[in-house]
């Protein structure tokens, strides 16, 4: 109850106020007109009796701004528990709004008792009871309610599409009564008065009415994806939101929506698949070395050669560091290979190449590289190197006793290929490789082999450089094969 009168409290109190004004006015003079007694019989002399005329004028020039005082206060003090000056412009768009309708009214009934003082008393009570005193109680109420609403002069798009098309017809309607009047030259009569009075806040209420019943209802889809939306936590991505048949421009946002949703799942899939991996992967090593470690500790007199138990344990460690970079470089490369220059790739591949022939890995093997001219590329040189490096450890890992590097041109494409005389890769596991984890060779120990993150990365570092990284066809062993634009900027 204390929610819905903060809302509502100050238009309800506002409306009852300007209605109780205007029901006080006419009871007023019906009761003043009472206390003359009855009319003369003879016309003439009713014709010229005045009943109410001092209490008419009093209203049309002193009591339209008791009125609209009346209603500021009321309101004011409606507003009890709000900010001040929420308060204070509340209560002034109350008695603007009722004070305005108060002089169109007034001015009628100043206008009415000249041509028909006899009668204006009992027009007063009847309209001012049947049509002027609620229409005004509704009209300073929904302004108020629409231009306030909860305190604060924040309009939502209902409110002012309801104020803009009330507003509008309302507008129009008294311009076409005006109109009317000027075209046929007739004084301003009782039904000019009463349709200005009365018709134009009427049709205006009763425009701003519809208008928020359909603003209402076309919103109602809009509403049905937000609270949807609300209830969607990272344990339920699979909900979609709903999407109205009409085709609309709502529809269409219902469909974003969902096709977002879709791309966020897949996404909270990989994050949870590559953590539990990455949990995996560290876990097995991890436990080994702990292992280790407390065996020598608690059982001293087994170990016979503590620098071959350390050397293991480093050994270990430098593994685990290996893996915990690859992990990283995986989720933060990306933050970093922004930064482009100009990378001659077949320089890099050349470096590298001299490089591994001396590399314990590369033991027994003949490396080769064929770069005969330079081949720019825009990118991070330090990733590219990574990308390289990564396929010369892995060529060196299957390799049986050749490796063949090339850089060169293919139009508008810088092409690197590494190429192995191993076993080589089956059709079929061609697109796995490049899953994170994934080793072909079961039997391959994690001393022995990698962790499986080699390709993945280097196909990452490919990608974020607006090139790729594929497996090509050979009659022996492995051909890697990466394309990037030459002298292209990366994507960022």
């Amino acid at each position: 109850m204390a929610d819905w009168w903060r809302r509502y409290g100050q238009a309800v109190a506002s409306g009852l106020a300007a209605w109780s004004v205007v029901a006080v006015a006419v009871i007023r003079l019906q009761a003043v007109d009472l206390t003359r007694g009855a009319l003369p019989w003879v016309i003439m002399e009713v014709r010229l009796t005045d009943r109410v005329g001092p209490e008419v004028t009093a209203l049309a020039w002193r009591g339209f701004l008791v009125g609209a005082l009346f209603v500021a206060a009321v309101a004011w003090f409606a507003g009890r528990g709000q900010v001040r000056m929420a308060r204070l412009r509340t209560a002034v768009i109350a008695g603007l709004t009722s004070g305005a309708l108060f002089l169109t009214y007034t001015q009628w009934l100043y206008h009415e008792n000249t041509a028909k003082p006899w009668l204006v008393a009992k027009e007063a009570y009847r309209w001012g009871l049947m049509s002027i005193g609620p229409s005004s109680g509704l009209l300073t109420a929904a302004v108020v309610w629409a231009a306030v609403g909860g305190g604060a002069l924040r309009l939502s798009y209902r409110s002012r599409t309801v104020l803009a098309a009330a507003a509008t017809t309302g507008g129009l309607f008294a311009v076409s009564v005006e109109a009317q009047r000027q075209m046929y030259d007739e004084p301003h009569g009782p039904v000019y008065w009463i349709m200005l009075t009365t018709g134009v806040p009427l049709v205006a209420f009763v425009t701003g009415f519809l208008v928020h019943v359909t603003a209402a209802r076309s919103l109602r889809p809009v509403e049905a994806i937000r609270r949807e939306l609300a209830d969607i936590t990272g344990q339920s991505l699979d909900r979609r939101v709903p999407v109205p048949a009409t085709g609309d421009v709502i529809a269409r946002l219902a469909v974003t929506t969902n096709d977002t949703l879709d791309r966020l799942e897949q996404a909270s899939a990989r994050q949870q698949e590559f953590a539990a991996d990455a949990a995996h992967e560290l876990r097995s090593p991890l436990a080994a070395l702990r292992a280790q470690l407390e065996t020598a500790l608690r059982h001293p007199e087994t170990v016979t050669d503590w620098s071959s138990v350390v050397r293991e344990s480093a050994a270990d460690v430098v593994r685990l560091q290996a893996l915990a970079d690859d992990l990283l470089l995986l989720t933060s490369h990306r933050a970093t290979a922004s930064d482009g220059e100009p990378v001659d790739l077949a320089a890099l591949a050349e470096d590298l190449v001299r490089e591994h022939q001396h590399l314990p890995d590369a033991k027994g093997l003949r490396l080769t590289c064929e770069a005969p001219s330079p081949a720019l590329v825009h990118g991070n040189a330090t990733r590219l190197e990574r990308l390289l490096r990564n396929l010369l450890t892995n060529a060196c890992r299957h390799a049986a006793s050749e490796i063949e590097v090339a850089v060169g041109t293919d139009g508008s494409q810088v092409v690197l290929t590494v190429t192995d005389d191993g076993p080589g890769i089956p059709p079929a596991d061609r697109a796995r490789v490049f899953d994170r984890f994934t080793r072909l060779d079961a039997s391959r120990t994690r001393a022995s082999g990698g962790a499986g993150l080699g390709l993945p990365i280097a196909r990452d570092i490919a990608m974020h450089h607006d090139g790729t990284l594929t497996i090509g066809d050979t009659t022996r062993g492995a051909r890697l094969v990466a394309r990037f634009p030459a002298d292209a900027r990366p994507s960022g």
